[in-house]
């Protein structure tokens, strides 16, 4: 059913326009099936709190009480979370609050409901958001204008890491909405309001200063106008939750649980990232620590080499793919959830497919081949459920991201051969 899904991803020639898309109808459809067949295994452990949404109604109801100078008190979350959710007897202690204190206070007024009206409330406001993306990123995506918006819809609730976040009650989709409204700023030629849009997103720093790192390197300035101040009164608003003390002490906090793998909470083994994937590796303890540091700064030094030596206006979508990807393996703490945030590369690099008559190259293949697994729902299932391994999905997902830098390469090189000509339109990413 792989093979399908990967013929959607350019136009054929010999096949009627209509037979591609019932193939990936019926295709995503299936997903969508298994997707509803486990949610209803799971939906009366949802109700009694297992879900992650456990750790922001907790925390927003600690700051709704007042009590948000003991938000990173574990004993106090588990209290808390006893009161919720007492019949979750696999949770001994505290399911570990580790973001920053302002998200607290964005959930605060779900915490004026039961929690299964809180959960189901955010997992609406979820979908709400995947809705609207592609009505905001058909005009900047010309050869998936064609497609319905219920053809995005249905490949969005088929994409696994987004069906996890629903799951699971996690943020991850409202940080691919901020990218994808961030992109969109970007593309209309307003660097200011799409960094104030990533400073948004802080609520999962490690998934946005990456980003914004590739972004400076390629003399992209202008985003700290925005991300600075919006980055700045976002700490200011968390000192005021937590006290300034408490929130000097903040990454004291997050760095001890990652020490103590957040008691059985952090598992590097379903990390599909860089630290995932030298985790699962026969390596000493003593290299586990800095060899993902080491090769997360040579990946960003080859994602900003890449970017910059590509000026082509055309590769665009595909730089902005890049630093996603790259964002994501660099990431020292990134769940399976975490990459529902690659669904805006899917979108992107689609559409960049789609714009070719055939397959062309190697590249090409790989990164097709690369979107079609990451839409194979029962491979992550497997990874994630039976053999508690997701990490290996981070080499797809490196795969991937080396044949998106190929082709901006390529396409780079195609586009020097006319500079002699006509001088090339400046990449507005």
């Amino acid at each position: 059913m792989a093979n399908s899904a990967t013929l959607t991803l350019w136009r054929p020639t010999r096949m009627k326009p209509s037979a591609p898309r019932t193939a990936v109808v019926l295709y995503l459809g299936a997903m969508v099936l298994i997707h509803t067949i486990v949610f209803w295994n799971v939906r009366k452990q949802i109700q009694k709190g297992y879900s992650d949404f456990a750790i922001y109604y907790c925390a927003a109801s600690i700051v709704r009480q007042g009590l948000g100078h003991q938000l990173y008190d574990e004993s106090v979350q588990f209290m808390v979370q006893e009161e919720f959710a007492p019949e979750v007897p696999i949770r001994r202690g505290a399911l570990p609050y580790t973001h920053p204190p302002i998200e607290a206070l964005f959930f605060a007024p779900f915490s004026y409901l039961s929690y299964v009206q809180a959960f189901v409330l955010w997992d609406v406001l979820n979908i709400a958001m995947l809705v609207a993306l592609p009505f905001l990123l058909r005009p900047y995506l010309p050869q998936l204008q064609s497609y319905s918006p219920l053809l995005w819809l249905l490949a969005s609730l088929a994409f696994f890491p987004i069906f996890f976040a629903l799951v699971q009650g996690q943020d991850a989709i409202l940080l691919l909405f901020l990218y994808a409204m961030a992109f969109i700023s970007i593309k209309k030629q307003r660097p200011v309001l799409a960094g104030a849009l990533l400073a948004l997103g802080l609520f999962k720093f490690h998934l946005v200063l990456p980003f914004v790192l590739l972004l400076l390197v390629q003399r992209r300035k202008r985003i700290l106008y925005g991300f600075i101040p919006v980055a700045m009164a976002l700490a200011v608003i968390s000192a005021f939750i937590v006290g300034v003390k408490g929130l000097m002490s903040y990454p004291r906090y997050v760095l001890h649980l990652e020490e103590i793998m957040g008691r059985g909470a952090i598992v590097p083994a379903d990390m599909p990232n860089l630290r995932g994937i030298l985790h699962l590796l026969p390596l000493s303890e003593s290299h586990k620590t800095p060899l993902p540091l080491i090769f997360s700064l040579a990946l960003v030094v080859f994602a900003a080499w890449t970017c910059r030596i590509a000026d082509h206006a055309d590769s665009s979508h595909l730089k902005f793919s890049l630093a996603m990807i790259v964002t994501v393996l660099v990431s020292y703490h990134a769940m399976g959830y975490d990459l529902s945030m690659l669904m805006l590369p899917v979108f992107l690099t689609s559409d960049q497919l789609l714009n070719k008559d055939r397959i062309g190259g190697l590249p090409d293949v790989a990164v097709a081949c690369g979107i079609a697994a990451l839409f194979f729902s029962p491979l992550q299932l497997l990874l994630l459920m039976r053999y508690n391994r997701l990490a290996l999905l981070g080499w797809l997902i490196l795969v991937w991201m080396s044949a998106i830098a190929r082709m901006i390469c390529r396409m780079d090189a195609e586009a020097g051969s006319l500079s002699r000509r006509v001088q090339p339109a400046r990449s507005l990413f």
